[in-house]
């Protein structure tokens, strides 16, 4: 009997209860989730990442998936590691967060000829590369994705990273920060309050629906001509190079158009163009319409992508518009060294077309008409 007792009393101090048992949390298979990168059609733009923020376990993949109008770049970079060339603060971000500089000097060019970033433009992932995993040490970059590439560009439409250390971890779209900010929060593997896929997708119905009805706002807010009295009897017109809800500034939602499309003015007067986010004012004597970049094949290597003055360089042969020159304002916006807004003053009557050298593929064409004072 008494050895009996030992054997019970020794059997149960080297066991576990069932209840100990019960709680003990359970490791969840990894999974691969879907984030939507951009959104809207046509002049329609929804900058942003779809839902914003994801919360997901250790061990999960998240792919990007660009959605939208095919002409629209993001990308989705992660900048916690370091990287070479020209760094940009991260809008909000910790001192050591920061971005590869837009623009680099193009090798052997000629003095300012300014070609986009290479660390900035392209995957840090080579094709047929693993997936890359992501802790919050290294940099991680999509590049460019676009549905429809550049020309000399490869399609690059999704991007994937797997994350393997619990933390929230914030990444943003190169081409329009400071604005298009993500967040991943990342659970223990053992997290069961995490969505799933259902879950993701209605969340991100959710945010492209509440900014769909902040761009239609934006647009009725945009819609009134303005005009101011100007000098010898002539008026100044104002234009809006793309709107957006005006009270909560909020610019992942925005309409990528002229405000007002079609403007009406008298010989003489002159129109002043604004814009918040970067777009041009492009007068064409002839098709075609420039290329953004010019593209430099290189052996063994991505191309180069230069700058095509005709687009970036501001182009005011005289200050009275004449139709069988080019005129252009360049960049105008809040981040662009030429400004928020640029004026053309037109003394003969006609119909007059422009666009915006960046985006007339979406549809931001527009028309001044002059008629007789």
């Amino acid at each position: 009997m008494i050895f009996l007792a030992m054997m019970v009393m020794t059997y149960a101090s080297t066991t576990t209860p069932t209840s100990t048992l019960a709680q003990s949390p359970a490791l969840q298979a990894p999974r691969t989730v879907t984030v939507l990168v951009g959104g809207g059609q046509d002049t329609t733009v929804l900058d942003g990442y779809f839902p914003q923020t994801i919360r997901i376990r250790v061990g999960d993949t998240v792919t990007w998936k660009m959605t939208g109008d095919p002409n629209h770049p993001h990308t989705v970079t992660f900048a916690a590691g370091s990287f070479p060339g020209p760094k940009d603060p991260v809008s909000g971000g910790e001192p050591r967060e920061v971005m590869p500089g837009r623009w680099v000097p193009v090798p052997g060019g000629a003095a300012g000829e300014l070609m986009r970033n290479p660390v900035f433009q392209f995957p840090t992932r080579r094709t047929g590369a693993p997936v890359e995993s992501y802790d919050d040490t290294t940099y991680i970059n999509s590049g460019e994705l676009r549905i429809n590439p550049r020309r000399g560009m490869f399609r690059n439409e999704t991007f994937s990273a797997t994350f393997t250390k619990p933390g929230t971890y914030r990444y943003v779209c190169l081409f329009h920060r400071p604005h298009m900010i993500g967040m991943v929060e990342v659970r223990p593997a053992t997290a069961t309050d995490v969505p799933d896929q259902a879950q993701i997708d209605a969340q991100a119905q959710a945010e492209m629906a509440h900014l769909r009805a902040l761009i239609e706002k934006g647009k009725e807010q945009s819609k009134a001509v303005r005009g101011l009295p100007g000098p010898n009897g002539a008026t100044l017109w104002f234009v809006r190079a793309g709107a957006y809800e005006i009270s909560g500034a909020e610019l992942r939602g925005q309409s990528f158009d002229f405000q007002p499309k079609n403007l009406t003015i008298k010989a003489g007067d002159t129109v002043i163009w604004e814009s918040v986010e970067g777009h041009t004012v492009t007068f064409i004597p002839a098709p075609p319409v420039p290329e953004v970049f010019i593209a430099k094949p290189q052996a063994d290597a991505y191309p180069l992508f230069v700058q095509n003055p005709k687009v970036f360089e501001p182009a005011k042969p005289a200050g009275v518009y004449h139709p069988a020159q080019h005129f252009n304002s360049g960049p105008i916006g809040q981040t662009t060294r030429t400004g928020i807004s640029w004026a053309l003053t037109f003394d003969t009557p006609g119909v007059y077309e422009y666009l915006c050298a960046f985006h007339h593929e979406m549809g931001m064409k527009a028309t001044i008409t002059v008629v007789a004072r």
